[in-house]
């Protein structure tokens, strides 16, 4: 049995300023910080993924996401890493750590790495890099970049026989989502 398994994810699709389709909240309201309805779609079809996952993904005891604004009062404002695992935690009864924003990768893997396992991680996918390698302790296990046009990868990292090793696996959830 794998000693630890961490599974990350990007947040859901957002709006694009090329784009028509803008981000709305729980409310349908206009939000540039939030999801967009094709990333509200993607948010319902992870809950279903992540309590019936399919191997090598397990359900998550502990789900972690990047808070939107840090105890000092800056950060991202993004409600979109949270919107995406919102579901899931509730269905799983479980309370999402947002104590970390984006910029807070280093203390945030520390906590990710120690966390009760299986773990589901919700970040934004410039930072995942370094939130991988925060978790890790090397930047060598896990790729340095996450593409911008993909909301549907999900990178997995296992500990075993004492070493991290790296995998990704496709959410194949919506139309348009990588084979």
């Amino acid at each position: 049995m794998d000693d630890r398994l961490i599974m990350i994810i990007r947040h859901a699709e957002k709006p694009l300023p090329e784009q028509p389709d803008r981000g709305v909240n729980e409310l349908g309201e206009n939000d540039d910080k939030s999801l967009t309805v094709r990333g509200w779609q993607r948010a319902g079809a992870l809950t279903h993924l992540f309590c019936n996952p399919p191997p090598p993904l397990r359900i998550p005891v502990t789900i972690f996401a990047s808070a939107p604004i840090k105890q000092d009062g800056s950060g991202t404002r993004s409600l979109r890493p949270i919107q995406t695992i919102t579901s899931l935690a509730q269905r799983l009864g479980i309370e999402p750590d947002s104590r970390y924003t984006k910029g807070q990768e280093a203390i945030a893997g520390a906590a990710i790495g120690d966390s009760t396992v299986p773990t589901l991680a919700c970040w934004q996918h410039e930072s995942i890099p370094h939130l991988a390698a925060a978790i890790v302790h090397s930047n060598k296990v896990a790729p340095d970049q996450w593409d911008d046009d993909d909301y549907d990868s999900i990178w997995i990292l296992v500990h075993s026989e004492g070493r991290w090793t790296f995998a990704r696996s496709q959410q194949r959830l919506l139309p348009g989502d990588r084979p």
